[in-house]
């Protein structure tokens, strides 16, 4: 009895499992209703699952944020077309002082880096020997005055002696020509004497200009002769550059343009004008050299710096102007990143001026002219950020 109630047990059990099985294999539906529309369980959890975009129907762009910093409204601007000046600083008026008389060089009262003024005593010349020939000439211009003296003296008497007969005429002509003999040696003797005073005032060197020492060649003790070099003087008052200008630009160019300049170790802007505009070309770079002088009076600069700068040849006023770095090429097409309707989208753009020198707004280096494809009130990606996702909204940062 006890074998048959456990027979019937597992053949009962095995038919559950069968059952089982053989539903799990059959195919799962979803339950619709009217007209096939999903019910309400179904259409919760198609709500639930992400959406996935295709090229149909794209999924919608992530939105950009920009620093405020990033971003440009447009306004109406100025734009100058403007080439490089390079070159050193060079004095306008420069030159060597010279010794006039030889002898010792007794003393050397500048030195290098200080100023004098015209006609101030730089140096001297032992004057020793130069003081003995005056004195000689002078006793020799006295001897000829005697004799001029005496000479004249000599003919009155010969002119009273003739009117009473004592003596003959050519007696009377001997006496005439011997005062002119005194007279002419008179004449040599002072002119002697001139050149001896003058090579004695040439003992004192005296500067020719006023300026600045720049550079001694002898020493106190040497001996000089004429022409020695003594030293060099410098009038930091002038100072001129000359730079080369491309031969295609120099229509432009007129004498009196305004010039602003960078000079190396000197903080801020100094201004120049063109002074000069060389008559040829210089051989092999078919550039024509330009002379631009800077006003030094305070002596803030020194000759030999350099300095680098740039000459305005066209200026444009009212045009809209935007940063280098916001303009792309691509395909030989010219564009900048917009902002239009809360979306950032490609705007072609015909380029003309540029002036590399310029700050923007942004106070970045360099602008361009902007000829089409912009105007006032337009807002811009001002820098470079590399290729953006034109179509994505654009959100602006705010300024921390």
């Amino acid at each position: 009895m006890k074998t048959r109630t456990l027979l019937i047990t597992v053949l009962a059990a095995a038919l559950a499992v069968a059952a089982w099985w053989q539903f799990g294999r059959a195919p799962k539906t979803v339950a619709t209703g009217p007209e096939g529309t999903a019910t309400p369980s179904a259409a919760a959890a198609a709500a639930a699952a992400p959406t996935v975009g295709n090229a149909a129907n794209p999924a919608p762009a992530a939105a950009l944020e920009f620093a405020a910093t990033d971003l440009l409204t447009l306004a109406p601007g100025s734009i100058t077309r403007s080439i490089p000046i390079t070159g050193s600083l060079r004095a306008v008026r420069q030159g060597l002082v010279r010794a006039k008389a030889a002898g010792e060089l007794r003393e050397l009262l500048v030195r290098e880096g200080e100023s004098v003024s015209a006609g101030q005593t730089i140096a001297r010349v032992d004057p020793t020997e130069f003081e003995s020939r005056v004195k000689e000439r002078e006793a020799q211009l006295r001897s000829a005055q005697a004799q001029v003296e005496q000479a004249e003296s000599t003919l009155a008497r010969n002119r009273q002696l003739i009117e009473r007969g004592f003596i003959s005429p050519s007696a009377l002509d001997n006496a005439r020509s011997a005062l002119d003999a005194a007279a002419g040696a008179r004449d040599a003797a002072q002119a002697q004497l001139a050149v001896a005073r003058k090579a004695l005032a040439d003992t004192a060197v005296l500067a020719p200009m006023a300026g600045v020492v720049a550079e001694r060649f002898v020493q106190p003790g040497e001996k000089v002769s004429p022409d020695v070099r003594i030293l060099s003087l410098i009038d930091l008052g002038q100072l001129e550059i000359e730079a080369p200008v491309p031969a295609s630009e120099l229509g432009a160019v007129r004498i009196g343009q305004a010039v602003s300049l960078q000079v190396e170790g000197v903080s801020g802007e100094q201004s120049g004008r063109i002074l000069r505009i060389g008559p040829s070309t210089s051989t092999g770079t078919r550039s024509v050299p330009v002379y631009i002088g800077i006003d030094n009076r305070g002596e803030r600069l020194r000759v030999g710096l350099f300095a680098q700068g740039s000459l305005a040849l066209e200026t444009r006023t009212g045009v809209i102007t935007v940063p280098l770095s916001a303009v792309r090429e691509r395909a030989g097409r010219s564009f900048v990143y917009a902002v239009q309707d809360g979306r950032l989208v490609e705007k072609d753009v015909t380029p003309g001026l540029r002036d590399e020198s310029a700050r923007d707004a942004r106070g970045g280096a360099g602008v361009v002219e902007v000829r089409s494809g912009l105007a006032a009130g337009d807002r811009i990606v001002a820098v470079n950020l590399g290729t953006l996702r034109t179509g994505s909204s654009v959100r602006e940062l705010p300024a921390r």
